[in-house]
């Protein structure tokens, strides 16, 4: 290292408040130019459109091998029973991550340490004191979105509406569920990793380099959510929901640790209720909440409420707004304990200590 990149690497005055999480690409100045966010957020779209597409064009070429299977699945349907559907969203789900990383190291020229945390790297110890709250809020997200969903699919006689057959009663193959609950539990985290470092906390950085308030990083966030989803308030109000719940987590709590269970908890969960209840207005309840969040643009995120039938229409929409409200509600139950936990204000974000040393500039 040079001496400049010593000189930048001394600690900050004594008496500087903390570095709060979305604003860590400017601990170095080569870092915070104004043209790196730009640079990143780009290098991570290319890279992320190069790998989804090699993606396809493999899967293409395998399903063509395979006696008796179509291969026409530019535009797949969505269905939570089908292992196919399930694997490639989630698949291309998890390219987010490498695309986070390219476009970090080489948009941004840095390192990727302060991306995942303000300790410049994934906090454990913040995970093991958080770990159960994150799950149990996640839980009780689907939760709502299943009993919402299911009351407002239930005939007035509390029968099931017309069409309510759940595939756990014969409406899919037991294995065929089976592997898709296999798909999830492989595949949910490493898309959950993905979706948070690249649309969270690369996003929240990038815009988080030209300014000081954190509310229009959050918004910018939030408004990615609604790329590639139907246009319905069954899907819009939680995909929204969600985002914001990402985002003022990461920012809350100084990382993704939080942020990264809390969206593999909802999206595993969400799978697994869709797939074990679909045709049933619990299933499209929580289907709801399953495409909003989805990867943008994978056929996850694509829910046809209003193709489903009004009776099931009506269930996602009902199962959306109710997990929508859970989210929002969940997320500020967080804040407040981690605010008492740390002793922080309402508004105050876990942060970069004033007197760290800089983490090493990029070399190579």
């Amino acid at each position: 290292m040079n001496g400049a990149a010593s000189a930048d690497a001394r600690p900050s005055e004594p008496g500087a408040r903390p570095t709060p999480y979305h604003r860590l690409a400017t601990l170095r100045p080569a870092w915070s130019a104004w043209s790196r966010p730009l640079l990143t957020v780009v290098a991570a779209l290319i890279a992320y459109v190069v790998l989804a597409s090699v993606l396809l064009v493999l899967t293409i070429l395998v399903l063509a091998l395979a006696p008796g299977v179509n291969v026409a699945i530019g535009v797949t349907s969505g269905d939570p029973t089908s292992p196919l559907d399930v694997g490639i969203a989630l698949a291309m789900g998890a390219l987010w991550w490498p695309a986070g990383v390219i476009g970090v190291r080489i948009g941004g020229w840095r390192p990727l340490g302060p991306t995942w945390s303000v300790a410049a790297r994934p906090r454990r110890e913040r995970l093991r004191s958080t770990i159960l709250l994150a799950v149990l809020g996640a839980l009780v997200v689907v939760a709502v979105a299943a009993l919402a969903g299911g009351l407002m699919g239930t005939g007035s006689d509390g029968a099931p509406a017309a069409g309510g057959t759940s595939a756990a009663d014969g409406g899919a193959p037991i294995l065929q569920l089976l592997l898709v609950v296999l798909l999830v539990l492989i595949l949910v985290p490493l898309q959950a990793v993905g979706l948070e470092l690249a649309l969270r906390g690369l996003v929240l950085q990038a815009v988080g380099t030209w300014l000081r308030s954190p509310v229009i990083a959050v918004l910018v966030v939030a408004a990615l959510a609604v790329i590639g989803r139907e246009a319905t308030a069954a899907v819009m109000l939680p995909a929204l929901a969600a985002a914001l719940a990402a985002a003022v987590l990461a920012w809350k709590t100084g990382g993704l640790e939080l942020p990264i269970l809390f969206t593999a908890t909802t999206t595993g969960a969400a799978l697994i209720v869709s797939a074990l209840a679909a045709g049933s207005g619990a299933g499209a309840g929580v289907g709801a909440l399953g495409a909003a969040v989805a990867a943008p643009g994978t056929s996850a995120a694509a829910l046809a409420s209003t193709e489903a039938g009004p009776v099931h229409a009506d269930a996602a929409l009902a199962g959306g707004a109710a997990a929508a409200i859970a989210l929002l509600v969940v997320t500020a139950v967080i804040v407040v304990v981690v605010s008492r936990r740390d002793g922080l204000r309402l508004l105050e974000p876990v942060g970069r200590a004033a007197d760290a040393p800089v983490p090493d500039p990029v070399l190579i």
